[in-house]
């Protein structure tokens, strides 16, 4: 099958380009020009005028049942687990090469200490009691599926209660397994110093930009160790704004999409209890402001489920809060298409270039002129398939991920009740 889409702007994954097609054969990205590309026999899409972008890829989500179905209506047609179990990796890696669903790459279960982060989330699952079984928990990921290691290394002194967390030199041997595994290994921290600790172990990607100030010294070292960060600035979306309103559902693009079920979901979080002390998110963006001067690569990833966050549409609001942070839009574009492709070694995709997957995102205007025009999403291919934008919204699959969210919800209250029965949840 071959197509040609005509008449756009074509973003390649860095840049904007003179180019205004593209032509695809069987699923492939065969050539970038102009529009005697077509072929006579190819279908050809007139692209009215919008711009087109590599599909996009979240570089942190967390699986729910239904997500790459969902996702993908959004444009996000690689999505990059960072801690989920097999019994729910299993089945939905299986599903990688429909058109219909975006593709995924996992770490399975992340590495953390007995009882540490996030046990209240997730237990019952393995644990890492010290640098002798850190061969064989990487041999066991390898096993489930993995494509990276995720670490936990946070002592829980960002929350209300301290929490256990893996020694310095059990990270050190989790990383030396993983590297000869010939994976990478990406860090949740939390804090500044947790941040240089983990660099120091040699780890390869931040699954978070610390949420306190780095010194100039810490920025140093992050920018010496060539280590990746993924900025996830929209968990600042968790928490409603001066009007009792969940962000996401600010934003007309994404919330008419969204349809009634998730926003329902979203409305209810925004009369959740809220902690006393919130993250600082200025401290986050400073932070993002400060790496990207010094040449740090930053990733585009949102930790969706998280309260406020959607697999797909969550991506969109991202990258808002990456240019709000100082990128430029190209550069944000870039840290949600070649920059992870780049980092996680998915090197068919992230541009577009001939021999390039034909996973693509068209818009209606000109998102590297102002970032928001990525919400108005026109088509979306996954290796050259039309996605129906609207086959997620009151299926099988919406209810299937809104019934796992809201379980995962309830072990969480019935675990922060058991600890502190004095919140009101």
């Amino acid at each position: 099958m071959s197509l040609t889409i005509i008449n756009i702007r074509v973003f390649d994954g860095n840049r904007i380009t003179k180019d205004s097609a593209v032509r695809i054969v069987d699923g492939w990205i065969d050539a970038v020009g102009g529009p005697e590309l077509a072929d006579p026999s190819d279908q050809v899409v007139d692209g009215a005028g919008g711009t087109l972008l590599p599909g996009l890829i979240d570089a942190h989500l967390h699986l729910l049942p239904g997500a790459p179905h969902q996702a993908v209506t959004f444009g996000v047609t690689t999505i990059i687990d960072q801690f989920s179990k097999p019994g729910l990796v299993t089945p939905i890696l299986a599903g990688n090469g429909s058109s219909d669903v975006a593709e995924v790459r996992t770490s399975s279960i992340g590495a953390t200490a007995p009882g540490g982060h996030p046990t209240m989330a997730y237990s019952p699952f393995p644990y890492v009691t010290g640098p002798e079984e850190a061969s064989g928990f990487v041999a066991d990921r390898l096993a489930e599926g993995a494509t990276h290691l995720k670490v936990l290394y946070d002592d829980g002194s960002t929350s209300p209660v301290p929490m256990p967390s893996l020694g310095l030199g059990t990270v050190r041997a989790l990383v030396e397994a993983a590297h000869a595994a010939e994976i990478i290994v990406v860090a949740h921290v939390m804090t500044a110093a947790a941040a240089v600790d983990v660099v120091n172990q040699g780890v390869d990607v931040l699954a978070h930009v610390p949420f306190e100030l780095l010194n100039p010294t810490q920025v140093e070292t992050l920018a010496a160790s060539e280590v990746a960060v993924i900025a996830t600035l929209d968990i600042a979306d968790g928490f409603p704004d001066s009007e009792g309103r969940m962000p996401l559902l600010t934003q007309l693009g994404l919330a008419t999409r969204l349809g009634p079920a998730w926003t329902g979901m979203l409305e209810r979080q925004a009369q959740r209890w809220m902690p006393p002390g919130l993250p600082d998110f200025a401290a986050a963006r400073r932070n993002v402001r400060v790496l990207h001067s010094r040449g740090v690569v930053l990733l585009a990833g949102t930790d969706a489920p998280n309260p406020g966050l959607v697999p797909g549409a969550s991506l969109h609001r991202e990258l808002q809060h990456l240019t709000e942070a100082g990128l430029d839009p190209c550069e944000a574009l870039a840290a949600a298409t070649s920059r992870p492709a780049d980092v996680f070694g998915l090197n068919d995709r992230g541009a577009i270039l001939p021999g390039k997957r034909a996973d693509l995102l068209l818009v209606a205007g000109c998102p590297d002129q102002g970032i928001v025009a990525t919400q108005a999403i026109a088509a979306v291919w996954m290796q050259g398939i039309s996605v129906a934008l609207d086959a997620y919204v009151g299926s099988v699959q919406e209810d299937e991920s809104l019934a796992s969210l809201q379980a995962t919800n309830e072990k969480i209250i019935a675990a922060i009740t058991e600890m502190w029965p004095e919140i009101p949840t």
